[in-house]
Order: structure tokens, then sequence, then C-alpha cells
């Protein structure tokens, strides 16, 4: 068909009939619910990702948070929560709803969000009955175009590892706790029973096979375990006496020391089972509050940074790290007497061999 024949063909058309109109809004209404559709599920797609953001955003922070804190603070968290009415608790999943600036671990929870938490003993905390290692399992649950949805992230926490309490001193200004100012002295050593008109300062420890105490040379090894009751002590010997036998008379004689590390009393609990050992001259201390028997391998322990130090219990000077206190100071009951309020507490009594 040519030009002139398809000019002809049109001229001859009389105009628009119904089915050209039919079909034309036919073809008009497809293309409007396709670009709705499109629309639509860009739409979703778009509030998909930003709410499943929302939601990973919030798991994330949250564990992460909780991994800032000691492991014995997250269920004090949790459980403040809930004296707080902010969480609800079904078995050992916390639950929290969000809106109205509700805020956990220090992550806000938005509107339209709901938080549950479950911390459960993981394997070790289930086989030995202690707890030494818990699963935090976060869920996030929303819901996108009324269908229920989550986020789910999990992460394990362990009991911090713990440090021994402040090492006894032996520096010159804590040696003169037990032999005074000015006195000559020195740490035990293989010739020091041929030295003359000093005192020698002599760790003891006691030893298991040959069950009597003897006196030690190298005492950067761990040699004491308050958290066992066996305390660092020392004797301060005469020369001519470093070889003599160690006797009852001579361990709780009045040239026998013991190392008191700095502690407090935490307030608000008992006089004696509150003891907090202050680590070295930062803010931490040292707690031992298991009290259930205890596994060789583990020692349980937690820091806590916000330590109220008593002013009448403990060494409270700063820098302190200690102080080496005389035998007799452990029986004496007298106010104040932090040799007797360390032994009364879960650390005391020293064992007597």
């Amino acid at each position: 068909m040519n030009k002139k024949q398809l000019a002809e063909k049109l001229n001859s058309q009389k105009g628009i009939t119904g089915a050209d109109v039919v079909l034309s809004l036919l073809i008009i209404l497809t293309t409007v619910a396709v670009i709705g559709m499109v629309y639509s599920n860009l739409v979703i797609g778009s509030n998909d990702v930003d709410r499943k953001t929302g939601a990973t955003r919030i798991t994330t922070n949250i564990l992460e948070n909780m991994a800032q804190i000691h492991y014995d603070e997250i269920v004090e968290q949790l459980d403040s929560l809930m004296s707080q009415g902010i969480a609800g608790k079904e078995g050992n999943r916390y639950i929290i709803l969000g809106g109205n600036g509700v805020k956990v671990f220090n992550t806000t929870i938005p509107n339209g969000y709901d938080v549950k938490i479950d911390f459960e003993n993981s394997y070790g905390g289930q086989s030995t009955g202690h707890d030494i290692v818990r699963k935090a399992t976060v869920t996030v649950e929303y819901k996108l175009d009324g269908q229920p949805k989550n986020v789910v992230l999990s992460k394990v926490f362990e009991r911090e590892t713990v440090r021994e309490n402040n090492s006894p001193n032996f520096s010159k200004e804590y040696i003169e706790q037990m032999i005074g100012t000015g006195a000559n002295y020195e740490m035990y050593n293989s010739n020091s029973k041929n030295a003359a008109g000093i005192k020698i300062i002599c760790p003891i420890q006691y030893d298991s096979i040959s069950k009597i105490y003897k006196i030690i040379t190298e005492t950067s090894s761990l040699w004491y375990s308050y958290s066992n009751k066996q305390w660092a002590r020392v004797l301060v010997l005469n020369p001519e006496d470093v070889e003599k036998e160690i006797t009852k008379e001579m361990l709780q004689g009045e040239n026998s020391y013991v190392w008191i590390p700095r502690f407090g009393v935490e307030n608000g609990k008992d006089l004696f089972g509150g003891v907090r050992f202050k680590y070295k001259a930062t803010d931490y201390a040292i707690l031992n509050s298991y009290d259930k028997q205890l596994q060789e391998s583990f020692i349980y322990h937690y820091i806590d940074s916000n330590i109220q130090w008593s002013a009448s219990r403990g060494i409270t000077e700063e820098g302190i790290l200690g102080r080496w206190c005389h035998y007799s100071e452990l029986n004496n009951s007298s106010n104040q007497n932090i040799a007797y309020t360390l032994n009364q507490s879960q650390y005391g009594p020293l064992i007597e061999y």
C-alpha cells in the first residue's frame, strides 16, 4: 500500500468507533495499574528496608552496649527495667514495648518496635551449674503492611577475667610498716644467715607435701590466694633464725605479718560480707560475690567502678595499695580494725594449717 492508498483509506473512516474508545481505556487503565503496582512495591520495599534497618540498628546497639558493662550488671539492668514497669518477663525472656522514650541499654526503642531479650545460660553454665557463660538473644519485632516482621541477633557473654587482689608490696615504704622507719633490712636470700645487724624479710608459704611452712624467694608467681583464704604472709627474722623450723609460735608471734589489700565495705550490705578490693591506684575494685562451691579453674569476681569507699573501714588513703598488718590484728575486734573486718568477710578466716 503506497502513501496515496493509505491516505484514501484513512479518509474513508467515519470517526472514532466505540471499540476504539474501549480499547484505549483498557490500555490506559492497565498502564495506570502497572504504574501503581510498581510504585506500591517500591514504597513497600523502601519501607521494608527502612524498618528492617531500624530494627537491625536497635538489636546491634543493645548487644554492643551490653558488652560495655560488666557481666553481672546485665541482669541487674534488665531487672531494673522490670521494677520501673518498662519490661515484663516470661521465663528467661524480657519483653519491652517501644515508644514514650523507652531506653534499653542506652538504646531508644521507637514506637512500633517491640524488643525481646533472652539471657540464658550457655554451655558451661548448664553443665557445671555455675553462672559462667550466657547467651543473649535480642529480637526486635515490628509490622509492615500489617504483616509481622523481626530481626534476631545473638551474642555470647563470659564472666570477666579477673586479677588477684593487689600484690603484696615489698617497697621501702611498705616494709617500714613492719620494721619501722630507718631500720636496716634485706629480702631473704641464700646468704641471709650470714648477715648481721639487719632484719630479714621472709615471705612464707605452706608446703602441702612436707606439711610445713617454708621461706620462699620467688614472689613474682602467685604464692597466695585471698579467694581461697590463703593470705600473703611474712616473718621478720634475725639472720640467725632464718634456717630454723617455722613454728606455730613464730606464725602467731610478734614478728608475723599479713598483707591486707586495700578494700572497702559496700554501702547497704552487711558489715563484713560486702567486702570489695581496690585494684592498684585505679577506680576499679574486685569482689568475689559467688557463694557456691568454686571450681578450681574459676574465680568468680566482677569489677565495679562505682565503689563508695567507707572512711571507717578499710584502707582509704588514695594511692595506698594495702598494708602489712600484725598477725594479732586478725583476732582483735576493736572498732575499725581493718584486718579483723577482712578476716570476718567471705575472704576469712585465714587458713591455719
